[in-house]
Formats: C-alpha cells, structure tokens, sequence
C-alpha cells in the first residue's frame, strides 16, 4: 500500500475462461480464507475472487498483537483505501471485465464508504449483514472509545466496549451453546471459528474508535448522496441477525437507498438466518441468489 503497508491476498482463479471478477471485503475478527467455499463456487462458474486480510486481520497481522489494530490514525479510511488498491488491482489483472465488490459486516461498511467514494470503479455490490445509519450511537461509541484511548492507549482491548457494541447480541437465542451464536445456527462451523486464532478476538480501543468514527462517516445523507444511481446493489441478511437489528436496520438501508433513486437495487431477508450468510444453515440457497445476481450483470 501507499504507506509501507503490506496487505497479504488470496485468489481463486478459474482454469477456463474468466467472466468477470469479485473482490471481498471480509468482516471484523475474522480473515479471508474463511471464504474458500465461495471462492471454489466463483471459479467453478467462471469468476474470479480476490480477497485480502484487511489490517489487523489473518496473515496480514504480523503478530499477535497486531490483531484488532487498523493503523496509527484514520484506520477505518485506510481500509477503504486498501479496499481500492486491490480493486485496481483487479481492473490490471484482468482487463476488460466486470468487477464486483461483496463486503460481509465490517467490511459490508467499509463497502459502503467505498461505493460512497469510488461507486464509479466497480460494476456491482453486494452487501451482505449490514445494518443502516445510527448516527447518535454510533458516534457516542467513537466518543466513548476515543476516551478509553486517552486513559489506556490505542492498543488496550476493553471488554467493556466490546461488551457494549456486542453483548446483547445473544439475547433472542434461546439454544445458546456459544457466545458467537448470533454468527450462525450451524453449531459445525461456530466451532470452527471458536478453534481459529484469527476468529473472534478482541479487537483495541484503536479499531472502535476507527470503526464507529467510519460508520458515523457513512451514515451522513451528504455521503450516501454520492454514490452512483446506476450502480447496481444487492442488500441481504438474516432475519435474525442483531447487525441489522433484525431486519429493522438493514431494511433501513435498503430504505434509503430506494429513496435516493438507485436504478437497480435488490433486497432479500432470509428467514430465520443468522449474521454470516455464507456459513448458515441454508449456504446454498445464498450461494444461488448471488451466482444469479452476479451472472444477470455481467
């Protein structure tokens, strides 16, 4: 990257022909490679996927301590920047074909800020458990973690903050075997995030003030005015998924961007499911919505 930064990638290539590409925009405590499944469905049909460790995630952090840290300042802006490099990236490598963003949770918000910046140099996005403005909460968290920060350093984890962006996250569970059941009700692939050191670990008071100062960012009208009317976007949770306050935050979004005059713009909730559409029981049935998506734009 421009600043000295090393950004680690993994890319799924097909062996035939290529139709056109997907970049991935992974979500917070967790890393790329996690993604391997749709990865292969992509090549299989004729696309590629590139997805990179964002800063202070996967292969990307060099030590254990640099989990959960984005940069020393303007973190969340960063990784929209990162984000660009790579679509780029994209555009070098394989010339002449379409290129589409997919951002997961953190990383679905990192997509918004970039279709908010650079709408114009990408062919499609997909948004995947996101949420809308929230404006008042999201700005007393930056407040309050840029407090922490002032008292502990950019690099203490607080539990507290931790606690306070995602402690009710479980509350509608009533089969709860994990703290991380609001990911998904497939009890296999929770396990497998609970064994992973690059899953689920506390991120720094650092990285909160980053992301919520981010998602205030991207919640302004004067922002969300500038993405491109033309630029086709599929919003998709679960109905059980807390991110999108249950429908209700994530239907917002969609809400407002039908407002604003998007000229090709999708919605879907899919009931019952959980945050991480691409682990949860009913994989399939996402992976099918998206490959259609996908292949009716390029």
């Amino acid at each position: 990257m421009d600043d000295g930064a090393d950004i680690a990638l993994h890319t799924w290539v097909p062996d035939g022909d290529i139709k056109g590409v997907v970049q991935l925009s992974h979500g917070m405590a967790e890393f790329a490679m996690r993604y391997d499944r749709f990865g292969t469905i992509l090549a299989d049909n004729g696309y590629v996927l590139y997805a990179h460790d964002h800063r202070g995630h996967g292969e990307t952090a060099k030590t254990q301590e640099d989990l959960g840290y984005l940069a020393d300042k303007d973190g969340f802006q960063r990784v929209v920047l990162d984000l660009r490099a790579m679509i780029q990236k994209c555009r070098t490598d394989f010339p002449g074909k379409k290129v589409f963003l997919f951002g997961h949770s953190f990383g679905s918000f990192v997509s918004q800020s970039f279709i908010e910046q650079f709408g114009n140099e990408i062919d499609g996005c997909m948004l995947c458990g996101s949420a809308g403005p929230r404006i008042p909460l999201t700005s007393s968290g930056a407040c309050i973690a840029k407090i922490i920060k002032f008292f502990r350093g950019g690099h203490h984890r607080s539990t507290f903050i931790n606690g306070m962006a995602f402690g009710s996250y479980t509350k509608r569970i009533t089969d709860t075997k994990s703290p991380f059941a609001w990911i998904s009700r497939d009890y296999a692939e929770l396990s497998k995030y609970e064994g992973n050191p690059y899953c689920g670990f506390l991120c720094t008071v650092e990285f909160f003030a980053d992301f919520f100062a981010g998602l205030t960012n991207i919640g302004k009208m004067k922002n969300i005015n500038k993405i491109p009317r033309n630029l086709p976007v599929f919003i998709f949770a679960g109905s059980e998924d807390p991110v999108g306050e249950y429908g209700k935050s994530v239907s917002k979004l969609n809400d407002i961007y039908k407002k604003i005059g998007m000229q090709d713009l999708s919605f879907k909730l899919y009931p019952g499911a959980r945050h991480e559409l691409l682990n949860e029981l009913n994989h399939e049935e996402v992976e099918k919505d998206l490959m259609e998506w996908i292949t009716k734009r390029t």
